[in-house]
């Protein structure tokens, strides 16, 4: 080699020096500038590449960083990203890393005193001014927060001191400000800062999420990267974690956690506290008689399902059996008596054996959705339970269920909702039954569950409030809005690395303070 082309090569070399030096730099972000921040890069190569990473499988991943839109933030929190003002722990108390004391002055009025060492992703403190302003811009902006007391208003009453008012009364703010849409956030320009034990370090929409610890968070320099990514494909999800390619499966089905267990793989099992249950079109089609849901109710055979999955309970209302409002319906199979009702209804049998009325046959089109691959082997065993009872059945397994929600393209929507993910009920019997509320998309309507939700929220004897919420769910079991199904057990397989990993609280939390610690 010449000394031209030696000295060419040297300049060469030094300018990609340069421009490697300089692209560090521009790459660096919050976490590099805070406190820790070098603990949480380094510590001799722990923290990141394949044996660093905690890697997490699930059959979804978010798709947008917008606190303020729709459920959004319930993955956020799902993926430790963002707190809720309030939040559940593993026992099912509430708690607060934000708000020292709650204090009720009125039905609808209560005051805050603010813990003052909270400190948001890039440093800034979480103060009166800091929540108050995410607090209203949740309540103006995602109408999903306006469900169990209406418009809630925050004012800063000092650096460390709110007040908060709702349009209806309620005796449990605590649990109102734990529903999921209420996340602790603030923007800058587009970009939206959080307090939770990780921060978003890259992200492909609906793919593959990445995070880094929060250095502003409790024991950050002992926690991990951590990868999210989503299978549309139960046994893709399966074939990654028995490669060793990711550390957790979050959920598998009944039959893929058997097999894995047969194969000496770790496999956790949970109340889920998510329901299954099956949402009524209301304003259109087949349902819309009641006669048919009725017949339904008794046509439909739950134990089917339960041997399906493989384990859970026969629901007995709209919550988990472990709360002490769970409803106390017993639900009978009876096939006898469901061809009867439609017989009753003006329905007869056709030469094909299906039942038919005005000439039209009774057809009833089934969907559900891929990320809960449990609903998809339900709506398998339903469609053959219709056809048996003489009703024609037409079933869909879709990606984007709120498209199909808000079109109302079908009869009976086989849906999975975590019911009382604040420990209460009167969040969801809200959102789902009460009149016009966003997520009634059965379009019901009954003024005896309105007025008993108002009375719920002002009632103070918890006994009481018992009370008031098994009885809706009497009136939701006659009206058959919706059609109880399955209070089911969910099964997440672990690796090794993450064998001390205790789930709780269905989906909610995930990604918590405690994972890999």
């Amino acid at each position: 080699m010449n000394i031209l082309k030696r000295k060419k090569l040297s300049l060469l070399l030094a300018l990609i020096l340069v421009v490697s030096s300089l692209a560090a730099c521009g790459k660096s972000d919050t976490a590099s500038q805070a406190p820790n921040a070098g603990q949480n890069a380094s510590q001799d190569g722990e923290k990141s590449g394949k044996n660093g990473t905690i890697r997490i499988g699930q059959t979804w991943v978010i798709g947008a960083l917008d606190p303020t839109d729709s459920s959004v933030p319930w993955g956020l929190t799902s993926h430790g990203v963002s707190e809720g003002f309030y939040m559940l722990d593993e026992n099912g108390h509430l708690y607060s890393r934000f708000i020292k004391e709650l204090k009720q002055t009125s039905d609808t009025s209560w005051d805050a005193i603010l813990n003052e060492d909270v400190k948001f992703s890039d440093g800034s403190a979480v103060d009166a001014k800091a929540l108050s302003d995410a607090m209203n811009a949740i309540q103006e902006k995602n109408e999903l927060s306006n469900a169990t007391v209406g418009k809630i208003t925050f004012t800063p009453k000092g650096d460390y001191e709110l007040e908060i008012k709702s349009e209806r009364p309620t005796m449990t703010m605590d649990s109102v400000l734990a529903e999921w849409t209420n996340v602790v956030f603030k923007q800058d320009g587009d970009k939206f800062i959080f307090t939770g034990p990780y921060m978003v370090a890259s992200m492909e929409p609906e793919n593959k999420i990445e995070l880094t610890p929060n250095p502003y968070y409790p024991d950050a320099d002992k926690r991990q990267d951590v990868e999210l990514r989503a299978f549309k494909d139960v046994t893709a999800l399966k074939l990654a974690f028995e490669s060793g390619d990711i550390d957790m499966a979050f959920t598998v089905t009944p039959d893929v956690a058997e097999l894995l267990k047969k194969d000496g793989k770790m496999v956790k099992s949970i109340p889920a506290g998510y329901q299954y249950f099956g949402m009524c079109n209301l304003k259109d089609g087949a349902l819309k008689d009641p006669k048919v849901r009725e017949a339904l109710n008794y046509g439909l055979n739950r134990q089917d399902y339960l041997d399906v999955l493989k384990g859970g309970k026969i629901e007995t209302g709209l919550f988990a059996s472990y709360y002490d409002f769970a409803g106390k319906e017993k639900l009978t199979y009876d096939k006898e008596k469901a061809m009867k009702i439609l017989e009753e209804a003006g329905y007869k049998k056709n030469k094909d054996n299906i039942y038919e009325k005005d000439g039209k046959p009774l057809n009833i089109r089934l969907v559900t959705y891929t990320s809960r691959p449990d609903l998809g082997l339900i709506v398998q065993v339903m469609t053959s339970q219709l056809k048996d009872l003489g009703i024609k059945a037409e079933s869909q397994v879709v990606d984007d269920i709120d498209q199909f929600k808000k079109s109302g393209q079908f009869d009976l929507m086989v849906y999975a909702q975590h019911t009382a993910p604040t420990g209460e009920p009167s969040f969801f019997l809200n959102q789902f039954f009460r009149t016009n509320e966003p997520n009634n998309t059965m379009g019901y309507s009954n003024p005896k569950v309105d007025k008993l939700l108002d009375q719920f929220g002002s009632e103070k004897d918890q006994a009481k409030r018992n009370e008031i919420a098994q009885e809706i769910q009497h009136i939701i079991y006659e009206d058959a809005p919706v059609l109880f199904l399955v209070d089911p057990e969910w099964h997440i397989a672990v690796s090794d690395k993450l064998k001390d990993y205790e789930p709780y609280g269905g989906d909610y939390y995930i990604v918590n303070a405690k994972l890999g610690l």
